[in-house]
């Protein structure tokens, strides 16, 4: 395993998860955040400030981790968000950075489902076609090929990690925790699919597993990789819903739509299992979820 890693958007929800799994494994794990801080092995860094960079100078990590990113461009396709800047120029920088200083001769780039077009032929494997639907998606994919770009034409290398919509932990927010709160409060619960691409299908605890097992066996002989992080299994959003429903004994709530507003999707992880074992059970998982929530 490498000893030293930093995550870079470590204070954040995924951040926070893996640091803990990173941290089992005997690692030393740095991470980073972009408000003032005085916790151990803490950096600020902030992509909208490279003068904040100059937190990490002299210091030297066997692999770097990139999650940070601003999520607010999810609901829009603008080209004059605001997240869209930070997350491609911002990032570009802080890569520079890293190869400028020689933080660093791995890193990982966190990337999203969302690059994918949802036309896709299923399941959507690495090669899948790209045409993200929002403009959080587009930051990703241009995040990627600047990965890319970098690792090809420095002594850098790296890999993408693709990663579905995730839940779990500490998150309280998104279609899963939503419709399992209010279903065992009693609270009315409405669906509604229409122009609904994506949503969380992979457990925060499984995906930090994942990523751990991953970091563990890769063996780096590449500049550039792309691997889906997925169960690999079909998880339809009706399904879900009358799985949770089934499982907190609300069995009064009814889907009122007529026509589904989406289009079925889900990840391959066939290229994923020639590196980890890798856990099939969304079901399995979700109703472990499910019991835990008061």
């Amino acid at each position: 395993m490498l000893k030293k890693i930093l995550l870079v958007g470590g204070t954040g929800y995924l951040g926070r998860h893996l640091n803990s799994q990173l941290i089992e494994e005997e690692s030393e794990v740095f991470f980073t955040g972009t408000s003032n801080s005085q916790q151990e092995n803490y950096f600020k860094v902030n992509f909208e400030d490279p003068l904040s960079y100059s937190s990490l100078l002299g210091q030297y990590f066997d692999l770097v981790i990139i999650l940070a990113a601003k999520l607010n461009s999810l609901s829009t396709c603008d080209l004059d968000h605001p997240d869209l800047s930070v997350n491609t120029l911002g990032y570009a920088s802080f890569l520079q950075y890293l190869k400028d200083h020689h933080l660093t001769a791995k890193i990982i780039y966190i990337s999203s489902m969302t690059v994918y077009s949802p036309k896709n032929h299923l399941p959507v494997s690495e090669s899948g076609a790209i045409a993200p639907v929002n403009t959080y998606g587009l930051s990703k994919y241009v995040g990627e090929c600047l990965t890319s770009f970098f690792c090809n034409n420095s002594s850098i290398i790296g890999v993408i990690l693709r990663l579905p919509g995730i839940y779990g932990g500490d998150k309280k927010g998104g279609f899963i925790y939503n419709t399992v709160n209010n279903l065992k409060n009693g609270n009315p619960v409405q669906i509604s699919t229409k122009n609904l691409v994506f949503w969380e299908t992979i457990h925060i605890d499984d995906l930090c597993l994942m990523i751990k097992d991953f970091i563990r066996k890769y063996e780096w002989k590449q500049k550039i990789d792309v691997y889906n992080v997925c169960y690999g299994m079909e998880t339809d959003f009706y399904d879900t819903f009358e799985f949770i429903k089934t499982n907190t004994a609300n069995q009064e709530v009814i889907i009122s739509e007529t026509v589904k507003g989406y289009i079925p999707f889900f990840l391959s992880n066939e290229k994923l299992k020639k590196i980890i074992p890798v856990r099939e059970d969304y079901f399995g998982k979700l109703k472990e979820y499910i019991s835990g929530i008061e």
